[in-house]
């Protein structure tokens, strides 16, 4: 009898302990998941504060519709954006901006338009993130 309680507590044990070590699997693989969707949203953030400082940039100079890569640190990450017309009427201007945040990086593109005095955006496109 005493053979077989010894045996019984031995597998309790051994399964116990495979869901205790399948728990701490679990949750060190939700909080990976979390800090890289976290780390991704931030970098979206700073690529958005990319569109905004680009706009600030042209502000009612409707002739300012190019200009190479600027490059600020924002919100503990960095931005680069930078200006073109290619393919657009001479009143737009496609914007590229990365931002950049612990290692992620988002890339958003926006086309302003030139219209009463000052620059807006008319679309705005964010390539998803995997």
């Amino acid at each position: 009898m005493g053979t077989s309680k010894v045996i019984m507590l031995t597998g309790t044990y051994l399964i116990l302990g495979m869901y205790t070590i399948s728990f701490g699997v679990a949750d060190e693989s939700n909080f990976q998941l979390s800090t890289n969707t976290a780390n991704t949203i931030q970098a979206e953030q700073i690529a958005r504060t990319g569109i905004a400082l680009a706009m600030t940039k042209m502000g009612s100079n409707s002739l300012m519709n190019s200009y190479s890569g600027t490059t600020a640190i924002v919100m503990s990450g960095n931005v680069v954006y930078s200006a073109s017309p290619t393919g657009l009427p001479a009143s737009q201007s496609q914007i590229t901006s990365t931002g950049t945040f612990n290692g992620k990086t988002v890339t958003m593109k926006a086309v302003f338009s030139y219209d009463r005095n000052r620059w807006r955006i008319i679309r705005m496109y964010t390539p998803p993130t995997a």
